[in-house]
């Protein structure tokens, strides 16, 4: 007879050797035919601004700029700017910048490396108010330094893709031919051999993905703010210990990453025909580039459009407890607008050329946000016109002008 330790023991071995036997099997299951139900998890960061250590000043973890050329006056550019840190101390900040250029023809403009190899992305750096072509080529998998709620990190474009060519092999559809004749095996996919590529997203995939973002916006042209742009496709955070290691793995490695980033952008559907367009004051290189055929003393891209607005560039809203409408400036000329920049509006609304139609003045935020240089607001007779709340908040007005009209300001967003 087994004394009772030996009994115990055996148990225990038999217990153990079940329980690895088991998790062996589950192993081996999520490896083989149950991976695809493998539980996911997601990782989401948020990188928005980070600090100058020297200024104080809060700054967008990347800046944008796309020139379109949609009108086919000169150069599409695709600029990207990430606003980050001379190294882990954060002495300074020490900004890098890609750019992607197409000539008038929309042919990539390249350029050749002090080895020889032909490059599609221009890099620069910025540091203070002078940028200048990199003298550190970022290359995929390169870290920069960035700040996420004030603790230091890397970013890094890492991402990766993959493709999958199908290729015939004859071996196999012979085989597969022969065995169809008995189990009744699908010739037609059983044929062929899938290959698999995996490859790095490059700074020019970026570029070109940044561009289309920008485009695809309903902010439209001009500058604005997108507060979250998920890039985790394409750029990966890195953790940083307190000995200043950076991680071998970034953030939520084996999960679902998202890259969350604050970007300002500035979208136009111009071309860039002048270096001071630029993010970076240069194009392809060369601070000098202009091909806008005016002097170099000559703001070319400051120069103003003028518009002169009327009543018919209006839309009324009906208010029937006033027996009236109210105006606002049509939604499809505000996107108009919105295609030019250094413009200069005018508004002329003439109240006795609308027939018919007892006008009782602007709705709430008719013209908000619009910078206008002067209103005249007149009739041929006398009339009451009412200024709703907000109706002309952040125009820049502090009067109107006007001929038989007297106004009633309802907290309109401006003193008069």
């Amino acid at each position: 007879m087994k004394s009772v330790t030996l009994r115990i023991v055996d148990i225990t071995l038999v217990i153990v050797t079940v329980v690895m036997t088991f998790l062996s099997g589950v192993l081996l299951y999520y490896k083989t035919i149950g991976k695809d139900h493998l539980p996911t998890a997601v990782t989401s960061t948020y990188a928005t601004t980070v600090t100058d250590p020297q200024t104080g000043e809060e700054l967008p973890t990347i800046e944008a700029n796309y020139y379109s050329n949609k009108n086919g006056t000169g150069f599409e550019v695709v600029e990207l700017l990430f606003n980050c840190y001379s190294g882990i101390g954060k002495q300074a900040i020490y900004s890098r910048g890609f750019q992607l250029v197409y000539d008038k023809e929309g042919k990539i403009v390249q350029y050749t490396n002090s080895v020889g190899q032909k490059n599609n992305i221009f890099q620069y750096d910025r540091y203070g108010d002078t940028s200048f072509e990199t003298g550190h080529s970022y290359s995929w998998g390169d870290k920069m330094i960035i700040d996420i709620d004030g603790k230091t990190y890397a970013v890094a474009l890492d991402g990766q893709y993959t493709t999958s060519v199908k290729r015939f092999s004859f071996l196999k559809a012979v085989g597969h031919t022969f065995a169809g004749l008995f189990t009744g095996y699908n010739y037609g996919e059983k044929a062929y051999n899938v290959e698999t590529t995996v490859h790095n997203y490059t700074f020019e995939d970026l570029l070109v993905k940044v561009g289309q973002i920008l485009k695809s916006s309903n902010n439209g042209t001009g500058d604005s703010v997108i507060s979250l742009i998920d890039l985790g496709d394409f750029l990966h955070i890195y953790p940083i210990d307190d000995n200043g290691q950076i991680s071998a793995d970034p953030l939520g490695v084996n999960t679902i990453q998202n890259s969350y980033f604050t970007m300002t952008t500035h979208y136009d559907n111009r071309g860039m025909v002048w270096a001071k367009q630029s993010i970076f004051e240069s194009v392809a290189g060369d601070s000098q580039f202009n091909i806008s055929g005016l002097s170099d003393n000559v703001d070319y891209w400051k120069v103003e459009t003028q518009f002169k607005l009327t009543e018919k560039d209006f839309v009324g809203r009906y208010v029937a407890s006033d027996n009236g409408y109210y105006y606002v400036l049509s939604t499809a000329k505000l996107n108009e607008l919105k295609n030019f920049e250094n413009i200069e509006i005018s508004v002329d609304f003439n109240i006795s050329n609308f027939n018919n139609v007892n006008v009782l003045g602007f709705d709430y935020y008719a013209l908000y946000g619009i910078q206008v240089k002067s209103l005249t607001i007149r009739s041929n007779t006398q009339r009451e016109f009412k200024l709703l709340v907000g109706s002309l908040k952040d125009t820049g007005l502090t009067s109107i002008n006007t001929q038989n009209v007297t106004i009633n300001n309802i907290n309109s967003g401006v003193e008069l």
